[in-house]
C-alpha cells in the first residue's frame, strides 16, 4: 500500500513539476529560432488601411470614464476611421454622463446606456452588431476591425498602429497587446507619458514570457480584455452571455477557426495595480470562468491543433488543476508521512520531502501575507509575498471550481476598486 501510494506522489509531483518548470523550458526549447518578426510601426502619417471600433463595456466607472475616453480621443490615428462604442451595463453611478461629456459631441465616439445590469458579453455582442451596422452603412471598401478594452485601461498614444500592423498577414485573425501595471494615477496614464512603470509581479512577468514564445510557436492562448484586436468576422456571436472571461475564450475562438492570435509587447496598454484586497472576489469569478472556458473551447485541445493543443493542455489545463493536485499531494503525504512514523518506517521519503515542502510553502504564505500588511521590502519580504499569491491565487482558483460545479453561472459584475 505504502508503496503504492509513493508511486501516486512521486506521479504528482512530476505533473506538479512539469505543468510549472518542465513546460516553460520545454518552450523555450521548442520556441528557439521561431521569433516572430513584425512589420515595421506603421506610420502615423500614412493612410491607415483599416477603420477601427474600440469597444468598451463599463459597469459604474464613473471615476475613470473620463480620462478613458480622452485617452482614446488622443491615439496616433487617423480619426475618421477611429470609432468608439462605449456600452454602460446597469450602472448605478453617472458613467454614462461622464462619458458623454468627454465625448463632448465627438461623432466618432457613441455611447449606449443600458438600463439592465446582463454582464459584459451581453453588452459586447450589442455593441459589436452595432459596429458592424455602422460599416455596412459606411459603403467603403476599407476592412474594418475590433478592438476591446476596458474602461479602466489606457492605451499608448501609438497602441492601434502597433496592433494592426500584424494583420497584412492573411492567416493572422486577432494581435493581443501587453498590460503594464503602474502604482501612477489614471490621469498620468492617460497622459501618455509614462516612461518608468512600476516593475511586474513574477507572475505577470511569467505569464507575458509564456504568451510571448507561445505566439512564437503557434498562437497565444487566448487575449488580454485589457487590449486586443480581432478581425470582425471571426468574432464568435454565439459566445455565451454568461461568459466571465471572456477574452480568454473569444482569442480562442479565433485559432479554432483557423486563424491565428499574435501577441505583441509593443501594443502597451496601461492599468493602476489592482488593490490586493478587492482581488479575492475578482480572483474567485475568474477561477470559475477559466473551467467554464475549459469546456466552451474544448476543442482546442484535440491533437489536430498540434502546438496549440499542446500549450493548451500545459498552460491552462493542468495549471487550472494545480490546487486538486496539491490538494492530493498534502493528502497522501500527510497519510504517509503518519502511516510511515506509526510503523517506525522510513520507507516512505517521497511523502516526508512533500509534506515538508508544502508545509513550507503555506507557512511561506502566511509569512507573505503578514508581511505584505505592514508593507516590508526586501528580497525576503519579496519572495514570501511571491508564495502569498502562489497560496492565495489556487485557494481562489478552488473555490472558483466549486462554484463551477455548482453551475448557476452569471456574466453579470460589479466593479473592483483599484488602485
Amino acid at each position: 500500500m505504502i508503496a503504492f501510494l509513493n508511486a501516486v506522489l512521486v506521479s504528482l509531483v512530476c505533473l506538479f513539476g512539469y505543468a510549472w518548470v518542465g513546460y516553460p523550458l520545454l518552450l523555450l526549447l521548442f520556441s528557439r529560432g521561431k521569433k516572430k518578426t513584425p512589420p515595421p510601426p506603421r506610420s502615423t502619417s500614412s493612410l491607415p488601411t483599416h477603420h477601427i471600433h474600440i469597444i468598451v463595456a463599463a459597469h459604474n466607472e464613473q471615476p475613470v470614464i473620463a480620462e478613458r475616453i480622452r485617452n482614446l480621443q488622443q491615439l496616433e490615428y487617423q480619426k475618421d476611421k477611429l470609432s468608439v462604442y462605449v456600452g454602460t451595463d446597469g450602472c448605478t453611478d453617472a458613467t454614462a454622463q461622464e462619458a458623454r461629456a468627454a465625448a463632448h459631441g465627438d461623432g466618432g465616439i457613441h455611447i449606449q446606456e443600458f438600463s439592465e445590469n446582463r454582464g459584459k458579453v451581453a453588452v459586447l455582442k450589442d455593441l459589436v452588431l452595432e459596429a458592424a451596422q455602422a460599416a455596412a452603412n459606411s459603403k467603403t471598401d476599407v476592412p474594418a476591425l475590433l478592438v476591446f478594452s476596458d474602461a479602466n485601461t489606457m492605451f499608448a498614444p501609438n497602441a492601434i498602429n502597433m496592433l494592426i500592423r500584424h494583420f497584412a498577414d492573411p492567416l493572422v485573425g486577432a494581435v493581443c497587446g501587453r498590460l503594464v501595471f503602474t502604482p501612477l494615477a489614471h490621469a498620468e496614464i492617460a497622459s501618455g507619458t509614462i516612461e518608468n512603470p512600476s516593475e511586474e509581479g513574477a507572475y505577470w512577468k511569467l505569464e507575458t514570457w509564456l504568451k510571448t514564445k507561445e505566439s512564437d510557436l503557434d498562437s497565444c492562448l487566448g487575449a488580454n480584455g485589457a487590449i486586443y484586436a480581432i478581425r470582425p468576422e471571426l468574432f464568435w456571436n454565439a459566445i455565451p452571455t454568461n461568459t466571465i472571461v471572456d477574452d480568454l475564450v473569444i482569442g480562442m475562438k479565433v485559432r479554432e477557426q483557423g486563424f491565428l492570435m499574435h501577441y505583441d509587447p509593443d501594443a502597451i496598454a496601461y492599468e493602476e495595480i489592482p488593490d490586493i484586497e478587492d482581488e479575492w472576489v475578482r480572483r474567485v469569478r475568474i477561477g470559475a470562468g477559466d473551467y467554464q472556458a475549459a469546456a466552451l473551447c474544448r476543442a482546442c485541445l484535440s491533437p489536430r491543433y498540434g502546438w496549440f493543443a499542446w500549450a493548451f493542455w500545459s498552460h491552462k489545463i493542468l495549471r487550472w488543476f494545480t490546487p486538486h493536485v496539491l490538494i492530493l499531494l498534502g493528502a497522501i503525504s500527510y497519510a504517509l508521512t503518519a502511516l510511515a512514523l506509526y510503523h517506525k518506517s522510513f520507507d516512505a521519503l517521497p511523502a516526508y520531502s512533500v509534506a515538508l515542502g508544502i508545509s513550507l510553502l503555506l507557512t511561506a504564505g502566511h509569512l507573505g501575507n503578514r508581511l505584505r500588511h505592514k508593507k516590508q521590502s526586501g528580497s525576503i519580504a519579496r519572495l514570501l509575498a511571491i508564495c502569498d499569491h502562489f497560496v492565495s491565487m489556487h485557494a481562489a482558483l478552488f473555490i472558483g471550481y466549486i462554484r463551477f460545479c455548482r453551475g448557476n453561472m452569471s456574466g453579470s459584475w460589479k466593479r473592483t476598486p483599484r488602485g
